[in-house]
């Protein structure tokens, strides 16, 4: 891997790490830290048990909750009830990395639907590779996804890298890294199967 390459991928990473580390946890007995996500304004709804009790409970309702038809819309509450409040939303194209947090990712989507720009969005997995020790697991999940179609023929496909902590009592998902697939950048078979 070249030097800049390896020095952009490695700051992407640090990024992850800082927003992980960067969370308020709990002091006082009886207060969970979903409590203390929705006080900061971030989070509005407790998640769901299982939604959050497993890895895979986790990364089914990210695709379930952002996942809408067209005359509906997709359960936002949900989708923010599954991350730390500060947690990084990183879109890697051929131009560079395109940033966000939480709040301006959602905030983003949702004015796409309100404009109309966004009438439909599906989005499914087609393949999970988990890597976990103790409390702390990564996740490299291959997805298909269509906006305003779910046509297979219009459908796309890419990767979401997605870190993930447990602090005891559940899993927390720490932000996504994502990059479409493109003609010069395809999909590796092991990340298909």
């Amino acid at each position: 891997m070249k030097k800049p390459h390896m020095i952009f991928y490695l700051a992407i990473i640090l990024c992850f790490i800082m927003s992980c580390s960067d969370q308020t946890i709990p002091e006082e007995p009886g207060i969970t830290q979903d409590q203390v996500a929705s006080a900061d304004g971030v989070t509005t709804q407790t998640a769901n048990h299982e939604d959050v009790s497993s890895i895979d409970g986790l990364v089914n309702a990210l695709y379930e909750s952002i996942t809408f038809p067209e005359g509906e819309e997709p359960n936002l509450e949900r989708f923010k009830s599954l991350f730390t409040p500060n947690a990084p939303f990183i879109r890697i194209t051929p131009e560079g990395p395109n940033t966000m947090d939480l709040t301006s990712f959602v905030s983003s989507f949702s004015e796409r639907i309100k404009s109309n720009a966004l009438a439909s969005f599906y989005e499914a997995e087609i393949s999970r590779k988990i890597h976990s020790f103790g409390s702390i697991a990564h996740v490299f999940s291959t997805y298909k996804k269509g906006m305003n179609t779910t046509d297979p023929r219009f459908l796309g496909r890419g990767i979401n890298s997605i870190p993930l902590f447990h602090d005891g009592t559940r899993w927390w998902a720490c932000g996504i890294i994502w990059e479409d697939e493109r003609d010069d950048n395809p999909i590796p078979e092991k990340y298909i199967y």
